[in-house]
């Protein structure tokens, strides 16, 4: 997408529906002709047209106007009542559209920020949807974005990037970074985010850094944007001239004919309600439904009125004649303030209140109740029935009104009821790549339950519904699966936890609770907590004892597998297999076991306890033995039992790099690569875990190739070992860039991950002559190994052994022995005398004496590696 130039941009803003009428009713020909003319038109009249805003006009809404290119708006409908602000426009205008600073060359752009700040109900959103809409012909895109609250937004971001054609992956994180990327190369976009709330840093990961567009932010908040906007623009209410103004629109005076007495009631009117755009637009919906005159509701309204009491009056006024209507607000008042769907509503409505249930029984009686709500300015409509779009919202200030005037017992009540709709509507297969889209659009009517969810005192409180007293348990569940599905451990631990505690209340099932532990265990794993992953894990198993039961037995398979990896990840490697192996032996007693692939995963992480041990030869026969474990599909095999096998050649390939044989390594793991690739996308998780080891593994070619090129006399064998050497080189980094981008934006959470691909890197660069920064890379992941797994651990020791080469090359020979050693004396602790990992250590000792000129030390230490090499 191109930006048009500023010489032209009068003309494409009026040629451009000229073109697009011509190309609809007459052809190619036309289109180029009309399109010709709409640029003359714009170099022309390009220094006479003022067509922006910044030169004082009032801002109106252009129906007109459309993006350059891209997808089309999603922009809210502007209120017909809009009126002024002229003065906050061009604020805007002259924020967003400043001169860009002064960059140094090939420093990327940064957007343009305007914040937008002001108490709620002030108009901060319709002002926001009037600017983008009257600037629709300056952007190649505009996209409005629900910022009130972090699932919203997230969920939005990804319907955005799906919009713009970005190919969906498991994790978020890396959706959200293909469309930073996205945006970085585009021009000219404008996205508004609308409602933020405070400020805070773990959310600005959620606004784009760098690219040639515009932000424009609302939100209540006017502290912590220093680094992004330097001036945030106030909204305040209304000016006098202006509320009045709004409330003869809003009541459909004409201002010329509206007689003195009406003017001084209008007048009286926005002073007692101190000119506030929402509680304006209240009153003056009030008085239309009523057909009374403002003087009559100016007479009812208490003094020193405020907004809630012009909402108080319309909600007294519709529960008198509709209960039914107030009962809808109640249930939206503990939903998420958007996008609350018709059809979740009526395909769900079983679980709703008898009077609300009955009235959603009748469509058209529930679309006049729903009018009513609209017309009195309670609730939003957005979407079009037809097509199943149709969405309800309601103002956040509406919300805490209705929520604060509920009894406990209506608390419960609704809270419940909101509850039992939103788990209803959650699909039962998050995990599925179908239910993604919904689970999502759902999220942020989860957070809005649970941050809502009202307790009591009795057993019947606070479980969510006291008809189902397991509903949020269920659902708790399933949201915590869809977050680790998506790969955002953290998220998915966070409710996994709600789950275990809310299922130990009452008399819940145990089976129900063991499995809430040992969802709880597995996310500990992931993030490298692994005391509190055996704790909930050994809890989980005791729940699991003395029970016989087929579902019984799946979880403590699943646990006694579990605790193998936490032992594994421990260096206790007997208690691993033994854990495993425990798994192992309830497969083989029964008849399910061919109906999923548990008894091959569990083979397979026998293999990876005995690779970790060292014990390389047992850890490719269990791999192998995984393999015969997978069941029989023929050609109609699932997509996750190929990618099964393609972790299993991921493995072997693991082994043969352990092994030293580095060409078998690279065909195995760029086989597993390809089939990753291919199934989940480039980008994926578990594809750029397999795309670390390959880039490992031709670095590791590029220095044995560059080895042999010193030793050969050959000249000419030397230049092609050395071309080799170069594009395996370029290769790994080609591959690895991507592979350290994409764990440096998950870090905060899995920074164990991030250390492994640091270590790669390090190599990496000490082989690319970049010392300084394979210091800096090893240095960082042996202090993030330490932080997680102790000074100890010999993840600690496989940086420290990258590290010693390193220092080596930049001089500090002491140093590098010294660590060195470190590494020795973990390895040999932790894993024993003859692990493989012991043959590097001692090959790096080995030049450090060979520099020292200690010869007799170089030969014994080559040695010693040669023995461990020899037992492989």
């Amino acid at each position: 997408m191109k930006s048009v130039s500023a010489g032209v941009g009068a003309g494409v803003a009026t040629g451009v529906p000229v073109a697009v009428k011509a190309a609809d009713s007459t052809g190619a020909f036309l289109w180029w002709l009309a399109t010709g003319v709409m640029v003359v038109a714009g170099l022309t009249g390009a220094i006479a047209a003022q067509v922006t805003f910044g030169k004082g006009k009032e801002l109106e809404q252009d129906s007109t106007a459309e993006a350059l290119s891209g997808p089309p708006h999603n922009l809210p409908v502007l209120s017909m009542y809009f009126t002024g602000r002229a003065v906050e426009s061009e604020q805007i205008v002259r924020v967003l559209r400043a001169p860009a600073r002064d960059r140094h060359r090939g420093e990327r752009p940064v957007p343009r920020v305007c914040v937008l700040y002001g108490a709620t109900g002030a108009g901060k959103s319709q002002l926001a949807v009037a600017y983008a809409r009257k600037q629709l012909h300056r952007h190649s895109l505009t996209w409005w974005l629900n910022a009130s609250r972090p699932d919203a937004l997230r969920a939005e971001l990804l319907e955005f990037a799906k919009c713009v054609g970005i190919r969906d992956q498991e994790s978020k994180s890396v959706v959200l970074m293909n469309l930073w990327r996205w945006l970085r190369e585009e021009q000219d976009w404008l996205l508004v985010y609308d409602g933020w709330p405070a400020y805070d840093d773990s959310l600005r990961t959620l606004l784009p850094s760098e690219g040639d567009g515009e932000l424009l932010i609302t939100t209540q908040q006017n502290q912590g944007w220093n680094d992004l906007c330097t001036a945030p623009i106030e909204l305040r209410v209304f000016p006098e001239a202006e509320g009045i103004e709004f409330l003869q629109r809003r009541l459909g005076l004409r201002p010329l004919d509206t007689p003195h007495e009406d003017h001084a009631a209008l007048t009286a009117l926005g002073r007692q309600l101190g000119w506030l755009p929402l509680a304006l637009e209240q009153a003056a919906a009030y008085i239309s439904q009523a057909e009374i005159t403002v003087t009559e509701y100016l007479r009812d309204l208490p003094g020193g009125a405020s907004v809630e009491d012009t909402f108080r009056r319309a909600i007294a006024r519709i529960s008198r004649t509709s209960p039914a209507a107030v009962d809808l607000l109640r249930l939206c008042t503990f939903l998420a303030s958007e996008d609350v769907q018709k059809t979740t509503l009526m395909q769900h409505r079983s679980v709703l209140p008898t009077r609300l249930r009955e009235v959603m029984a009748d469509p058209v009686s529930f679309n006049r109740e729903v009018l009513l709500l609209v017309d009195h300015s309670l609730l939003t409509r957005s979407g079009d029935w037809r097509d199943g779009s149709a969405a309800y919202g309601m103002h956040p200030r509406v919300q805490t009104l209705i929520h604060e005037g509920l009894s406990l017992a209506e608390r419960l009540e609704w809270s419940q009821a909101a509850v039992r709709l939103v788990e209803a509507s959650f699909p039962t297969t998050p995990d599925l790549l179908e239910s993604r889209p919904k689970c999502e659009r759902m999220m942020p009517h989860v957070e809005a339950v649970i941050d809502k969810l009202a307790w009591g005192d009795d057993t019947d409180g606070g479980l969510g519904a006291s008809q189902d007293p397991q509903a949020l348990a269920r659902l708790l569940h399933r949201v915590g699966k869809y977050q680790e599905h998506r790969c955002d451990w953290v998220r998915a631990l966070d409710f996994f936890e709600q789950e275990a505690e809310l299922r130990e209340i009452g008399n819940g099932d145990t089976l129900a609770r063991a499995t809430a532990r040992y969802a709880v265990a597995h996310e500990h794993y992931l993030l490298a907590a692994l005391d509190h992953a055996e704790r909930e894990c050994r809890t989980a198993l005791r729940l699991c004892e003395g029970h016989e039961e087929e579902a019984y037995l799946r979880m403590t398979a699943q646990c006694q597998r579990q605790l193998g990896s936490i032992m594994r990840e421990r260096n206790s490697f007997p208690e691993a297999l033994q854990a495993v192996q425990s798994a192992v032996e309830i497969y083989e007693r029964q008849t399910w076991r061919e109906d999923s692939l548990d008894w091959a995963a569990a083979e397979q992480e026998i293999g990876l306890v005995h690779r970790n041990a060292g014990q390389l030869t047992q850890a490719a026969l269990h791999y192998e033995r995984a393999e015969k474990r997978i069941p029989s599909r023929g050609s109609q095999e699932p997509p996750e039992y190929t990618l099964f096998r393609a972790a299993l050649r991921r493995d072997q390939g693991i082994v043969a790099q352990d092994r030293g044989n580095l060409e078998v390594a690279e065909k195995e793991l760029a086989m597993a690569l390809a089939v990753f690739g291919a199934h989940r996308g480039p980008e994926d998780f578990e594809t750029a875990q397999i795309a670390k080891f390959l880039a490992d593994v031709l670095r590791r070619r590029s220095e044995m190739h560059r080895a042999q090129a010193r030793r050969t006399l050959r000249p000419l064998r030397r230049l092609e070992l050395r071309r080799r050497a170069r594009t395996e080189l370029e290769r790994a980094d080609r591959m690895l860039e991507p592979v350290v981008e994409l764990h440096s934006k998950r870090s905060r959470a899995e920074e164990h991950k991030y250390a492994a691909c640091l270590n790669k890197l390090g190599s990496l660069r000490l082989a690319q002559g970049r010392t300084a920064e394979a210091r800096e890379a090893l240095e960082t992941a042996g202090k993030i190994y330490e932080r997680r797994y102790g000074e100890g651990h010999y993840y600690r020791a496989k940086s420290l052994v990258r590290l010693g080469p390193v220092l080596r090359a930049e001089g500090d020979c002491y140093g590098a022995e010294r660590v060195l050693h470190q590494a020795e004396e973990i390895f040999r602790t932790a894993l024993g005398d003859h692990h493989p990992a012991l043959i590097a250590v001692y090959e790096h000792l080995a030049d450090c004496a060979m520099q020292a000129s200690n010869d007799d030390e170089a030969t014994r230490l080559r040695s010693r590696a040669d023995r461990i090499r020899q037992a492989l």
